[in-house]
């Protein structure tokens, strides 16, 4: 059995089409309210099957304006982006899943039983989606169903805004519904806060489109086991330092609310400028992420983890040459320097590496490449420690 979309070159209506496994036949629910199992979850539509010019149709009980239908409900249950409803706004390409521009044309399901209500339960098993071009990007409901639930789980792992809405969305769930017409606009603004938390989140993300896989690659990449300390390794094994210190740099970029927030902060400190070389690149209306990294120096809770005295911005080049060791910042009397690191003056020659695109970039740092504030300026310590650990 399943809810297809009948197509009429419009708005077209959804119509209950083929016998359940168990025998009932569409005609069988006839005043029925629609009630749906999506995965653990049990939602009360508030819709029932009706008979109208002679055909089964779904049709909404009392407040019309309270909630939307079948297919609607369904997509907010799962994060997706808001189905069209009228064919002629639907696009062409990919991705089909796209904010207004794709229909639900299948709503398949597994068993269905009547109950006492008078309704019927009807386990969702997958949904067909189509736009223009394509016509059947199927999804599988109860995998669906675990990704929105694991992200509920792990919802404070995210920034705390992302988190608030991903809370939200569990009540308006398990409320077993209906599900309001207010569902559809928290899944809009966790697109709008997936896109502005994506490049510090490590995930790439398009406005309008299916947040759920950008969230889950997003908790999947962060990290929470931390690296050996430093301290359990011998000072003479300096390969092996080097290689813890730079799984501690991955862990600390990686660690999901607490990194997006020490990262704003030391991009808003810097304004958007590399300490070494000075370019500055901040979000535009051309550009939706800044160009600029927030690096930690040293990332450890013992230094102010997340703390702007312990971080640094940097183009993407000179983060690349930070975290090599190539070019190294030190404090002296007051000033900040940035120096080419020894190793690399002894090691590296030209043409084989461009050593003089770093040493362009060796020496006193500019007062207007720091932090206005001097507590957000690099701690002399931490510079130190580093430098020291990296030797």
């Amino acid at each position: 059995m399943r809810i297809s979309k009948q197509s009429s070159g419009g708005r077209g209506e959804y119509e209950i089409a083929e016998n359940a496994p168990n025998g009932l036949r569409p005609a069988d629910l006839l005043n029925h309210e629609v009630q749906l199992r999506l995965g653990a979850s049990l939602i009360r539509t508030g819709v029932q099957l009706l008979r109208q010019g002679g055909k089964l149709r779904l049709r909404r009980i009392g407040n019309q304006k309270a909630y939307p239908q079948v297919p609607t409900q369904i997509a907010n249950v799962l994060l997706l982006p808001d189905p069209a409803r009228d064919e002629r706004t639907m696009t062409g390409g990919q991705p089909v899943l796209l904010s207004d521009r794709y229909i639900i044309q299948d709503i398949n399901f597994g068993a269905v039983n009547r109950t006492t209500a008078p309704a019927f339960v009807a386990e969702v098993r997958s949904l067909d989606c189509k736009n223009q071009a394509f016509q059947a990007e199927r999804i599988d409901v109860q995998r669906r169903m675990a990704d929105v639930e694991r992200l509920w789980r792990n919802r404070d792992k995210f920034p705390p805004d992302v988190a608030s809405l991903l809370g939200q969305h569990q009540k308006v769930v398990e409320s077993k519904g209906p599900i309001l017409n207010a569902a559809g606009q928290l899944v809009s603004n966790l697109q709008a806060k997936m896109q502005e938390y994506a490049a510090d989140l490590g995930v790439v993300y398009s406005p309008r489109t299916d947040v759920v896989p950008a969230l889950i690659a997003a908790l999947n990449e962060i990290i929470e086991e931390q690296p050996a300390s430093l301290d359990q390794i011998e000072p003479e094994q300096l390969e092996l330092r080097r290689r813890e210190i730079q799984r501690w740099q991955q862990y600390a970029s990686r660690r999901g609310a607490e990194s997006v927030r020490f990262k704003r902060e030391v991009r808003a400190a810097y304004d958007f400028r590399c300490i070494i070389c000075g370019v500055r690149f901040p979000p535009t209306v051309v550009n939706a992420n800044p160009g600029i990294d927030a690096a930690h120096i040293l990332p450890w809770a013992a230094y102010d983890l997340d703390k702007c005295c312990n971080g640094l911005a940097l183009c993407k080049t000179h983060h690349w040459a930070f975290d090599e060791h190539l070019l190294t910042i030190v404090y002296r009397e007051g000033k900040y320097f940035v120096e080419f690191s020894e190793e690399a003056e002894a090691n590296l020659s030209a043409p084989e590496f461009s050593v003089d695109a770093l040493r362009a970039f060796v020496g006193e740092v500019p007062e207007e490449r720091l932090p206005v504030d001097p507590a957000d300026r690099p701690r002399p310590e931490i510079l130190q420690r580093l430098n020291e650990e990296t030797a």
